[in-house]
């Protein structure tokens, strides 16, 4: 059974998303600096020891945010922003159980912490702005300001 069309975006931001990070955690070598599409400023951030587990919670939050920001254009409900961030659980605990059989990574339970913060930060953030421009445009109908549309 096919996802109805409205939601293949939603999926092809999610396979994309899982596609990569589950490259950069399957890595043999777990710097960052050598992966040609991060931006330097970030991968240099990314290979300090003292980033090692909070670098983890960055391609979450972007993914989170990006799903997000699909998820409150579709006006999904709750159940269903849930069940995102239940997938991106999923995906994060499957990308460092991935890691128990590389020879130089390891399987880290504050990566999976962080992973899963990150996902979460970052549908929060756009379920937050999807909630304040609702209550400015609310509270604009009620003053009886017109709200310009496209």
């Amino acid at each position: 059974m096919r996802p109805p069309p409205k939601y293949l975006l939603l999926w092809l931001l999610l396979l994309i998303g899982a596609g990569l990070v589950l490259y950069l955690s399957w890595r043999a070598a777990p710097q960052m600096a050598t992966v040609w599409f991060i931006p330097h400023p970030l991968a240099v951030w990314a290979d300090q020891n003292r980033n090692d587990t909070i670098r983890t919670a960055v391609p979450f939050a972007v993914l989170g945010g990006l799903v997000g920001i699909q998820l409150a254009w579709q006006n999904c409900s709750l159940l269903q922003w849930l069940l995102v961030w239940l997938c991106l659980v999923v995906l994060v605990v499957l990308a460092e159980a991935g890691q128990l059989f590389l020879a130089h990574r390891s399987c880290d339970i504050g990566d999976i912490g962080w992973g899963i913060t990150g996902g979460l930060v970052g549908l929060s953030i756009v379920a937050i702005i999807k909630r304040l421009l609702l209550a400015m445009t609310t509270s604009r109908k009620k003053l009886g300001v017109r709200v310009k549309k496209g």
